[in-house]
């Protein structure tokens, strides 16, 4: 009989149980706001699936999605802000939830020498955002981190021409520095590109493409410190 007790005594109990939406509503926001963020998504989704006609429904979504991301449950978040604007388009919080995908993608996005598939992912739906919701802060956000992995995707190719190069095979080379250029002309990588492509050429012994490379460069990044130091080893050698 003691036994019995003690078991049926350690009985768990969910916290939420015998809870009214309003009281699960609650007690969400504290623990969202005590940084509690495992719990909150519990509660949250107790309150989500429990009640669809809740009236903080949308807000309740909204909290789920910024729970999961504070909590660095990245792909979760971003499926949370996606259903909620599936859910509720015309809410005054849908640009934040679009610029909370673009967020979360960026946050997914690994350095450089791996494989770039979340950045890629997260530099067309920051474009998108930034499309879609122009006008806001959340669009010029959403710009800033679309230049971001911008950046990231040119390094990556980059040093994948430049590890071609080290191993004696400048045309394919040329071809990973060509992408930096024609993809992401707006880098600081493009001009370094261009730099990369003028010395697989030269090793190739084909001068006229080192030419018409030096010229892309001085033409199109005449600020860029590969443009000056190009130029000024012209003024050295007197222009030649």
């Amino acid at each position: 009989m003691v036994l019995a007790l003690t078991v049926g005594g350690c009985t768990s109990v969910p916290r939420w149980q015998g809870l009214t939406s309003a009281q699960l509503w609650t007690m969400a926001q504290e623990e969202f706001a005590a940084g509690e963020y495992g719990d909150a998504v519990e509660t949250l989704e107790r309150l989500i699936l429990g009640s669809p006609g809740f009236e903080q429904a949308a807000d309740a979504q909204m909290m789920l999605a910024r729970a999961y991301y504070l909590d660095e449950k990245f792909i979760l978040a971003q499926s949370e802000f996606t259903r909620f604007l599936d859910r509720h388009p015309g809410h005054p919080d849908a640009p934040s939830a679009a610029l909370g995908m673009c967020r979360s993608n960026r946050e997914l996005s690994p350095i450089s020498q791996r494989d770039q598939t979340f950045t890629e992912q997260a530099l067309q739906i920051c474009r998108n955002v930034s499309s879609d919701w122009q006008g806001t802060a959340q669009a010029d956000s959403a710009a800033t981190v679309a230049a971001e992995m911008q950046v990231k995707l040119a390094r990556k190719k980059y040093d994948t021409g430049a590890y071609y190069l080290r191993l004696g095979v400048p045309t394919a080379a040329v071809l990973y520095w060509e992408e930096v250029v024609a993809l992401y002309p707006e880098t600081e990588w493009a001009p370094a590109a261009l730099t990369g492509i003028i010395d697989a050429y030269t090793q190739l012994g084909y001068d006229d493409e080192v030419e018409a490379a030096r010229t892309r460069l001085l033409e199109g990044y005449p600020d860029s410190p590969q443009a000056r130091e190009i130029g000024a080893e012209r003024g050295t050698d007197g222009g030649a």
